[in-house]
């Protein structure tokens, strides 16, 4: 059955003031989750629904929480949380870093103690539309690992995510970059679960560290271990992540002397610039312009002498095919 974007954030936010959540909360959680189903990562959107419910009531959530702002340094802030639902909580903080980055140029400001965020690119969307620019990097606690390092076959990370957005020059639409590490984000994982679909190749392994397209296998027991994206590039970033969220917000890391609650905690480290630097406005949005431009270009090839290949070797040589991605 399909239905409306309206009605479908009506019936969020209906549940979720029936669970106590204070309406302007639940509007912006409901927004976030509904906008998610629309760009299409229905793993963040309304099927989360259910397990913030059982947050709410196990009081792993609280329902009125806001984010407050425990440290100020002009262009550096430290954001606490309070436990509220990130979709709101990170709405808050990512207006006030924009405000401060109207004022200074930049920021940089870190989140603490939140509730799931979300969909990253969401906040990624609010800066590039306000004609800035967003590094941002997410780690996840108060749940077990679910992500194995590279050449391992136990979890020790989650998913860590990392968000990039900028305006585009000429009305185009921002540039928004929002992957997990892991090869897929563990909500992606649940919903391929629940509908029987296989995950991608090389993207999950068994809790004996055989691989598997089996989705089901991480929330086995014993549960298995997502893998990081692109091998040692992958593994390495998400422990960059770990590092900067959780220890420069003050919110703590996945090691095991902190709670594993099992429900999941964001702490997030970001960067946020006016990119209207003194460079000259017009250079910067050409610049911007013929990169983005040289990868979308196609270009058609060429016979070359310089390249060809000689005729006494074309025998003795075999076209590769571009490896797999992960």
């Amino acid at each position: 059955m399909n239905i409306t974007l309206e009605d479908a954030h009506r019936l969020a936010h209906d549940i979720l003031v029936a669970l106590g959540v204070p309406t302007d909360i639940a509007h912006d959680v409901a927004e976030h989750l509904v906008e998610s189903d629309r760009c299409g990562y229905v793993s963040h959107g309304i099927s989360i629904l259910p397990s913030y419910r059982r947050s709410v009531e196990t009081g792993n959530v609280n329902p009125a929480g806001r984010a407050s702002c425990v440290m100020d340094r002009g262009t550096l802030m430290v954001f606490d949380g309070d436990g509220g639902f990130g979709q709101h909580v990170g709405k808050q903080v990512m207006q006030t870093a924009i405000e401060r980055v109207r004022e200074h140029g930049h920021c940089i400001f870190t989140l603490r103690r939140s509730h799931h965020l979300g969909r990253m690119g969401h906040y990624g969307e609010m800066a590039a539309n306000a004609r800035m620019v967003l590094l941002s990097f997410t780690n996840v606690i108060n749940r077990p690992p679910a992500v194995a390092p590279y050449g391992g076959r136990v979890a020790r990370l989650t998913t860590n995510p990392l968000c990039f957005a900028g305006p585009m020059p000429n009305g185009r639409p921002p540039l928004v970059v929002d992957i997990a590490t892991s090869a897929i984000a563990i909500n992606k994982a649940r919903v391929l679960a629940e509908k029987g679909e296989p995950a991608p190749e090389r993207s999950i392994i068994d809790a004996e560290g055989l691989p598997t397209t089996d989705a089901g296998a991480i929330f086995a027991d014993p549960p298995g271990a997502l893998l990081p994206f692109g091998g040692h590039k992958g593994y390495a970033l998400g422990v960059v992540a770990e590092l900067l969220a959780g220890v420069l917000s003050g919110g703590g890391t996945i090691q095991p002397e902190n709670p594993r609650g099992g429900v999941a905690t964001n702490n997030m480290f970001a960067v946020l610039i006016n990119p209207e630097l003194d460079l000259g406005l017009p250079w910067q949005s050409q610049e911007v312009e013929r990169s983005s431009a040289t990868c979308r270009t196609r270009r058609r090839r060429r016979a070359s002498t310089a390249y060809s290949t000689p005729a006494s070797t074309k025998r003795r040589t075999a076209r590769v095919p571009p490896p797999r991605s992960m």
